[in-house]
């Protein structure tokens, strides 16, 4: 599952501070036992920045960041960690500023991923997500690397594997 910090419903500080402490607890867990983890960050880019760096200069095993939506700034400061990027339904919305993001991203350096049931891709935007629809954020990665969708696939999907310690 995901693990991290999600501001967008509470804005006490109090609350923020509680939500921290737990990432940390759970990021320890995730070290001792030599685990990936999977970032939710919501409308907390920079404390959620903050913690991952601390935790991945004490050599963490690595991960992906969750439907990444941040600048290029931090899509760099991740990539310099050894992390991935989940690029999600967001890549495929009109006002999306994902495709300018990737272009400087190596393939090799996301996963596809979806949300559901939320960020579902266009075309079909305003249904429930589901995991069907990750071929449409398939697409237009596609589309932004000028690849296959086929060459994108495999290779999206290697870099799963990879992350999470499934390819030998």
């Amino acid at each position: 599952g995901e693990i991290g910090l999600d501001y967008y419903w509470h804005k006490e500080k109090e609350e923020h501070l509680l939500q921290q402490k737990v990432f940390r607890q759970q990021m320890d867990i995730a070290r001792e036992k030599k685990l990936p983890f999977m970032i939710h960050s919501r409308d907390a880019a920079e404390d959620t920045l903050n913690i991952v760096r601390e935790y991945m200069k004490d050599g963490m095993y690595g991960g992906v960041i969750h439907c990444f939506s941040y600048s290029k700034e931090i899509a760099r400061e991740y990539l310099d960690m050894g992390l991935c990027l989940g690029i999600g339904g967001v890549v495929t919305f009109k006002k999306s500023h994902l495709p300018e993001i990737l272009a400087g991203i190596p393939l090799e350096k996301i996963v596809l991923e979806t949300d559901s049931p939320y960020l579902t891709p266009v075309p079909n935007r305003g249904k429930r997500n589901e995991s069907a629809y990750v071929k449409d954020t398939l697409m237009k990665v596609s589309e932004i690397y000028g690849m296959s969708p086929e060459a994108v696939g495999d290779v999206t999907s290697e870099n799963a594997l990879k992350v999470f310690g499934m390819l030998k």
